[in-house]
């Protein structure tokens, strides 16, 4: 009688392993699958906003340099608060550039496109990104503030509480100054380099 329950625990322990083993494989293959189909979704997804956020550039290069009918990279890169430049062209050659900036904003990162023309006139801004307060510092994004950056020629550009009576000047919104600082520093920064790479 012995010798049975001894042969029975055997049998247990045979098959305890073999459904441990058929489990084992089922989950394997169960996540790798998984994991196949999120790098699929992945892969397609990551795509498509990298295609919407191209557009969304291209978009603004538009808005930033109207009078250019084609927009390709430059030979220089930017460098500190300058990440990116484009050359602006029509049929005639360069018209300007499009140069996206980074500052630091009161939310963090603000991130924006201006457009400098051959002669160092910023054309307009196009703010793409901010994280900050609405109401306050994401006014930033309104035409009422970056309508103020069209057509400046009067460089450097400073922040002003208050009304701006000079050309040089930019009007900061209201409760929001370190956001005005901000746009205006990436402006001065691109214009800046403008003048050392691209004159």
């Amino acid at each position: 009688m012995s010798e049975a329950v001894v042969k029975n625990d055997t049998v247990s322990t045979a098959d305890y392993v073999r459904k441990a083993i058929h489990l084992g494989g089922t989950l394997l293959a169960v996540t790798a699958v998984t994991g196949i189909i999120l790098g699929v979704v992945e892969h397609f997804t990551s795509q498509a906003i990298r295609q919407v956020e191209l557009a969304a550039k291209n978009e603004a290069f538009k808005n930033v340099m109207p009078i250019a009918q084609t927009f390709e990279q430059a030979e220089r890169i930017g460098e500190g608060a300058v990440l990116d430049v484009v050359k602006a062209s029509d049929s005639s050659g360069v018209v300007g550039w499009c140069m996206t900036v980074e500052t630091k904003s009161y939310g963090g990162p603000l991130q924006f496109i201006i457009g400098i023309t051959k002669d160092g006139t910023v054309k307009a801004i196009n703010i793409l990104n901010h994280s900050d307060t609405p109401g306050l510092g994401a006014k930033a994004a309104e035409p009422e503030f970056y309508g103020q950056f069209t057509d400046k020629a009067k460089l450097p550009l400073k922040v002003v509480k208050g009304a701006a009576g000079n050309p040089d000047e930019i009007a900061a919104i209201s409760g929001a100054t370190i956001t005005s600082n901000a746009v205006v520093d990436g402006v001065n920064a691109a214009v800046d380099y403008w003048s050392a790479n691209l004159k």
